[in-house]
């Protein structure tokens, strides 16, 4: 079989070949535009171009830096008596009710008075005889005197004047006795040294009852009443530095704090405190410093011997920029925040904090009112970035 070759005319080749150059420029043009396409997509996602960290801001604003401080208290009568026979003697009567309230002065005991009647009648007596002595000794001495020079001895009339300055000397002392057995009658009759509640009688009519019997009762003062509290040094020291930067003294903080007291059952005290006392030493064992307050009890609410909870605020609140404790960093050179500018640019500020207010701390320079910082996504940003800022709490 033979093979027919395939020739192609010349004019055929020509047009092909012109065919290359227009198929080559297509080419060419549908690489440029894919090009086109593809580069600004590259620029999106290049690592270097990447969007601002999405952050969540607070605005700084200004409160009233008034955060109760709480300490544990005791509370403590004012003034307590126990009271206790200063003679003895078989206890004739007890006037009073147990429980019930007294006044300075009320009776309240009566111890038998007929021996110590009968010992003042007897020194009274002995009172008179010495005065009679004197009396008789000292018309012997004017008598004496009375005769002419020369008629009576210098002996006789020094002895009396030793006479009567003896007789004298007897008068005072039967007075001083008659002194001591009215006194003594006088206790037979006990009174209550103070106003209070006064407590069960550890004694009852009939008992012999004397200096060694121990408390026949106790009397109690009830209103005012105190309560008895420590401060820790570093809360006392922060307390104070807080009043000076406001120009106050030590003794102005007595009058700026207003005290108010939780119960036992978690019910607050109506009525407010004021402190009595502050002690001027710190406890080398606790590192606390002893503070008295008092607070009027006319209801009988607080009882000596029951813990409470002192609460402590200030009654003129200094307004001040607070600032969110979880914006807060701290590094060597002390604390910051990332302050968020009005171009989203992220600029580091020193702070210094003050007291804290419930989850914020108040600030007492570095940042002012309306100033925005950030508060999450901190450990994302460097000072000098920018970001995109979300106020907190938002989806």
């Amino acid at each position: 079989m033979k093979t027919t070759p395939i020739h192609r005319s010349s004019a055929t080749c020509r047009t092909t070949l012109r065919r290359w150059p227009k198929l080559t420029d297509i080419g060419l043009l549908t690489a440029m535009l894919i090009t086109v396409a593809v580069i600004p997509h590259a620029r999106a996602q290049s690592p270097g171009q990447a969007p601002p960290p999405m952050v969540e801001v607070a605005v700084i604003e200004e409160k009233a830096v008034n955060p109760p401080m709480e300490h544990v208290g005791r509370v403590e009568a004012i003034q307590a008596v126990d009271v206790q026979a200063r003679v003895q003697g078989y206890l004739e009567q007890v006037k009073f009710t147990e429980g019930s309230r007294v006044k300075a002065g009320n009776l309240l005991y009566v111890i038998e008075q007929a021996p110590y009647t009968a010992q003042v009648k007897a020194d009274a007596a002995k009172a008179a005889e010495a005065r009679a002595a004197l009396s008789k000794t000292r018309q012997y001495r004017e008598r004496l005197q009375s005769v002419r020079s020369g008629g009576v001895s210098k002996t006789d009339l020094e002895t009396a004047l030793a006479d009567e300055q003896e007789a004298r000397a007897k008068v005072d002392q039967a007075d001083a006795t008659l002194d001591v057995s009215r006194l003594n009658l006088d206790y037979t009759t006990i009174k209550a040294p103070i106003r209070g509640r006064i407590g069960a009688s550890n004694v009852t009519r009939g008992n012999l009852v004397g200096p060694d019997s121990g408390p026949l009762a106790r009397i109690v003062q009830l209103d005012p009443i105190r309560v008895v509290y420590s401060v820790s040094e570093s809360d006392r020291v922060d307390v104070l530095l807080d009043f000076q930067s406001q120009g106050h003294t030590i003794d102005d903080a007595k009058q700026d704090l207003v005290l108010h007291l939780r119960l036992p059952n978690g019910a607050m005290y109506d009525r407010p405190g004021r402190i009595e006392f502050t002690d001027n030493e710190v406890d080398r064992t606790t590192g606390t410093v002893a503070v008295r307050a008092v607070f009027d009890n006319p209801d009988e609410i607080l009882l000596p011997g029951q813990f409470v909870t002192v609460v402590l605020s200030l009654a003129n609140p200094q307004k001040m920029p607070v600032v969110p404790q979880r914006a807060v960093l701290e590094d060597q050179k002390g604390q910051y925040v990332f302050v968020v500018g009005a171009d989203n640019r992220v600029q580091r500020r020193n702070i210094t904090t003050g007291l804290t207010v419930e989850t914020e701390w108040a600030v007492k320079s570095g940042l002012m009112t309306g100033e925005t910082v950030i508060v999450s996504g901190v450990q994302k940003v460097r000072s000098g970035q920018t970001v995109n800022p979300q106020p907190v709490g938002n989806p």
